[in-house]
């Protein structure tokens, strides 16, 4: 089993990232045009939704708003996807380790991914929808365009 982990620094406070995470009028703008639901306590299903389909579902395991996400994952977007057991994602917002004011750390961790392809991809997967994330709340522009229907 492999462990992903990238942080990232943007230029925004923990309350705009946090949103920007969980409301699903916001992320299909970085997130492959998913759709977010998240509840909001632990213990509740989450998912991310693509074209009235859930593609990623999973049980937020622990929720403090603004500072820390942390749930089960299951993706159903392809096949080989879809043949991976549950992992496990955690987001951590730090506002700022850096002591620069007005910045973000956020750090994503996935654990718990068999090694091979589809982690792989997975792995590329989350660097550009964390790129896309920073894009969007520091210029209001879209990096991944959205999907075709």
């Amino acid at each position: 089993m492999s462990t992903q982990k990238i942080q990232l620094a943007i230029k925004a406070s923990p309350a705009e990232v946090w949103r920007a995470l969980t409301d699903p009028a916001i992320s299909p703008a970085y997130y492959y045009g998913f759709e977010a639901h998240f509840p909001r306590g632990a213990g509740s299903p989450y998912s991310y939704v693509s074209n009235g389909r859930e593609v990623i579902t999973g049980t937020v395991t622990d929720l403090v708003e603004g500072e820390r996400l942390s749930m089960t994952f299951r993706g159903a977007w392809t096949p080989s996807v879809a043949e991976l057991p549950e992992s496990r994602v955690t987001y951590v917002l730090t506002d700022t380790a850096m002591a620069i004011p007005g910045l973000t750390q956020l750090t994503l961790i996935h654990e718990d991914l068999p090694a091979g392809p589809a982690a792989d991809d997975i792995e590329r997967g989350w660097v550009l929808i964390l790129s896309g994330l920073k894009t969007l709340l520091e210029t209001s522009a879209s990096l991944v365009p959205a999907p075709v229907a």
